[in-house]
């Protein structure tokens, strides 16, 4: 009786372990597929809801300075006011540096917020006048066209600056952005680099630290603490 051959086991054998790996291989691609589509679309979902969210609080934040223009005066309305506009525009830095800042959506809602912040600082100079206020209100003028490598630490800076002083307000324009009422500011102000810091009309281009800018608002400090009183 002829002896079996064994050589074709350990070929069979070698075959199947391959078809085994690659088999595992793909469920394991396809899961990682699945499960980065899901993250992906909650992801985006997360993003489009923050849009939505964001267009509301704009509208909401435009009627309520309607509402307190009957009493532009009283303090308690102005500081929440003025708080909601400074956190709605961390959140649209938030969303622009996700989405891009070339995304439809984003340069959108940046415009219109732009129209609302320099609403909101004509307001302000008129209650400083009208009320006898000393709110310290600086125009920030920024570039994301990766021509301001000093754009970011301007930024930092004013942060700290608006939360150490409570009657500090930061407007932060992207001077690349193309609307009337802007390209208007800018003129005015002759702004022609980014950074740029505008107070009370004095225009300080290129970088400002806080060893500049700190001397210029603590004055206004003290007569806030009078007309307070």
């Amino acid at each position: 009786m002829p002896r079996k051959s064994l050589e074709g086991h350990p070929k069979k054998f070698v075959v199947q372990k391959y078809l085994l790996v690659l088999c595992i291989t793909v469920i394991l691609f396809g899961s990682g597929l699945l499960v980065g589509n899901g993250i992906a679309t909650k992801k985006f979902n997360t993003l489009q809801n923050m849009g939505q969210d964001l267009r509301t609080d704009i509208f909401a934040l435009e009627l309520q300075q309607e509402v307190i223009k009957s009493e532009p005066c009283k303090e308690s309305a102005v500081s929440p006011l003025s708080e909601q506009l400074y956190s709605l525009g961390t959140r649209l830095d938030f969303m622009e540096s996700t989405l891009g800042t070339d995304n439809s959506d984003v340069v959108s809602l940046k415009e219109y917020y732009s129209l609302l912040e320099i609403r909101h600082w004509l307001y302000m100079k008129d209650m400083n006048v009208k009320c006898n206020r000393s709110n310290v209100l600086i125009l920030y003028f920024y570039s994301n066209k990766n021509d301001c490598p000093q754009c970011e630490d301007q930024g930092f800076v004013l942060s700290y600056l608006h939360d150490k002083y409570p009657n500090v307000m930061i407007y932060s324009f992207d001077k690349n952005m193309q609307n009337v009422a802007l390209t208007t500011l800018i003129k005015n102000y002759n702004v022609q680099q980014a950074p740029t810091i505008v107070i009370d009309n004095q225009v300080y281009p290129g970088f400002q630290g806080r060893s500049i800018l700190e001397p210029i608002i603590e004055p206004n400090q003290t007569q806030a603490t009078i007309n307070n009183k």
